[in-house]
């Protein structure tokens, strides 16, 4: 049979929330993937997705799965210190893999991780899922129009309350320094959707960080400046422990401004009239109406899944299957790590960093 008409054998690695709220209800619903195999150490955790979806094959470590002959490709799904090794091995393997960011713990990581995947030919893919979101998708299109002219400066915020407040009670891992913190918690989200929007790359950055109200072994709040190519200067900041959900960015150009985030989309120009600004705002309204819509269904159809991890999960079935290529890959992650190394290292030394 056809690679194209076959569906995706899928093993879960890691049956941890991301995984479980996430993941599983979205590859549910798409025809051409079906879950055979988990790995998880938890037994506890086993048994609680076994009694709601029937998983063929379950191991207690991800190389016994990715050694089992009965997937196609991995979802990487556990804390960050496991990505590198989980994904090495599926790559050597000839598996096909999808990684949760970030996508390993450094630069070097990445950078393996990439050039393996590029030289089996195989597809690696990592979980940047607010690309797929249809405000940035707009936004996208309309900087690649070039309504905004030459680009002048841009200003980036992903605030969350983080771990504790608003996620999985048993979220220490977070906060232990090896697994990286906010910075490759939400920072590579941020930074990502930075690369995503703003046509050029990073080429120096000054960070500053703070641990929020608490002691913790990581910083919990980092606000940067930045410099990138073609004179274009910029500020990005990120954090924990604010009750606000924010994802934002503002890019302004000789010809106009966007600023976007997950829930809105506006323009601006000098001859903006005012019945446009109105049409967004409209708009705006009408896309946050089918999104609450579109949960309360899904609510009440118990497969509750939202429009960005859903295309992020079709795109990769799609280009597994080799109907299309990824529309995010490894050398996409290798240039967020790049940045977030030189934040890191800016953070260290109280020091801007040439990148």
């Amino acid at each position: 049979m056809d690679r194209k008409e076959q569906k995706v054998r899928i093993g879960i690695i890691g049956l941890g929330r991301v995984a479980t709220a996430t993941h599983l209800p979205v590859l549910k619903q798409i025809r051409d993937a079906v879950v055979t195999a988990c790995a998880e150490k938890n037994s506890e955790r086993v048994r609680r997705v076994r009694e709601i979806m029937d998983i063929p094959h379950v191991f207690g470590d991800h190389r016994e799965l990715i050694e089992s002959g009965t997937v196609d490709a991995v979802y990487i799904c556990t804390p960050p210190h496991v990505h590198y090794d989980a994904a090495m091995t599926a790559l050597r393997r000839g598996i096909h893999v999808f990684c949760e960011k970030p996508m390993g713990r450094t630069l070097e990581e990445a950078e393996a991780m990439s050039s393996l995947a590029r030289m089996n030919n195989l597809v690696l893919m990592p979980g940047f899922k607010y690309r797929y979101s249809p405000h940035l998708q707009r936004a996208r299109q309309t900087i690649e129009s070039g309504v905004l002219g030459s680009l002048l400066q841009v200003d980036a915020a992903f605030m969350t309350p983080g771990p504790y407040i608003s996620w999985d009670p048993k979220s220490d891992w977070y906060l232990e320094k090896e697994q990286g913190g906010v910075v490759y918690d939400i920072g590579v989200h941020i930074i990502e959707l930075l690369n995503f929007l703003a046509p050029g790359r990073i080429t120096r950055i000054h960070a500053h960080a703070s641990q929020g109200y608490c002691e913790y072994p990581t910083p919990t709040n980092v606000s940067c400046s930045f410099a990138m190519e073609r004179g274009v200067t910029g500020t990005v900041l990120f954090g924990w422990r604010s009750s606000a959900d924010l994802t934002r960015v503002s890019l302004y150009g000789t010809g106009g401004a966007v600023v976007v985030g997950l829930k809105s989309f506006d323009s601006y120009n000098a001859g903006t009239d005012p019945k446009d600004r109105v049409m967004n705002h409209l708009r705006n309204s009408v896309a946050e109406l089918e999104t609450v819509t579109r949960r309360i269904l899904s609510i009440a159809r118990g497969n509750e899944v939202s429009v960005n991890d859903l295309a992020q999960a079709t795109a990769f079935i799609s280009a597994v299957q080799g109907r299309s290529t990824p529309p995010v890959t490894g050398e996409n992650a290798v240039s967020v790590h790049r940045v977030l190394k030189g934040i890191q290292e800016s953070i260290r030394t109280s020091a801007a960093v040439d990148l």
